[in-house]
């Protein structure tokens, strides 16, 4: 694969205080950036469009994993070799993303999941308990993964169960994808809090919902 079509995939949800800095970050090193605007009240699709992403806008509020959903169909549709997903909230940094590219541009891994410092909440830390013993993954519920196109069309979508971003990884392991897991800098979030999953006992909650979903796989 000498010039891979590499396509980024940002969720957003009234994230215009940071998408257009992230949108500019990443440019350098992709073929386009896709940012799902998951009906924002903000501008955030027109902050990111002014920052020369592709904007997919929904017209209802639809949540974290199907804004992921409509973002792989769409880079899938753009005919992307790989595909990465990244946080809208100024928490990952596009300095990592030659390290999270390497190992599938080098042909040593399907997936790479990123791998943050530590994880910060009770409901990460069960979640991520599971998937170590299973799977050898210490940061499942991390937003900043590459995947390789023909794992997506493999399976044929990214996520059918709401597991907060884990099931196209999980069903790709089990296919024997290969995996690799590569540690990431990570930033305070633009304003201090998660747009999606707000760090409350509510997100606690649906992180561990989200696991018992993922048992199942």
């Amino acid at each position: 694969m000498t010039s891979p079509n590499i396509i980024a995939v940002v969720p957003a949800y009234n994230e215009s205080k940071t998408i257009g800095t992230q949108v500019i970050s990443l440019t350098p090193t992709v073929s386009r950036v896709i940012v799902v605007d998951d009906h924002s009240m903000d501008g955030t699709a027109e902050t990111a469009e002014d920052a020369g992403a592709f904007v997919l806008r929904h017209t209802k509020n639809a949540g974290y994993d199907a804004s992921l959903n409509d973002g792989f169909r769409v880079a899938a549709g753009m005919g992307a070799d790989i595909i990465f997903t990244f946080d809208a909230d100024g928490e990952h940094s596009a300095a990592d993303v030659p390290r999270i590219l390497g190992p599938i541009l080098n042909g040593a891994a399907d997936i790479v999941a990123g791998q943050r410092p530590s994880v910060r909440h009770w409901g990460e830390w069960i979640f991520a308990s599971y998937t170590r013993i299973r799977y050898g993954i210490p940061d499942p519920l991390c937003g900043f993964k590459a995947y390789r196109r023909s794992l997506y069309d493999a399976v044929g979508f990214f996520d059918s169960l709401q597991s907060i971003g884990t099931e196209l990884m999980l069903r790709g392991i089990q296919r024997g994808y290969r995996l690799e897991c590569v540690p990431i800098t990570l930033h305070e979030r633009g304003d201090g809090k998660s747009r999606f999953y707000r760090f409350n006992l509510r997100g606690n909650l649906r992180m561990l919902r989200a696991l018992w979903r993922v048992l199942w796989i």
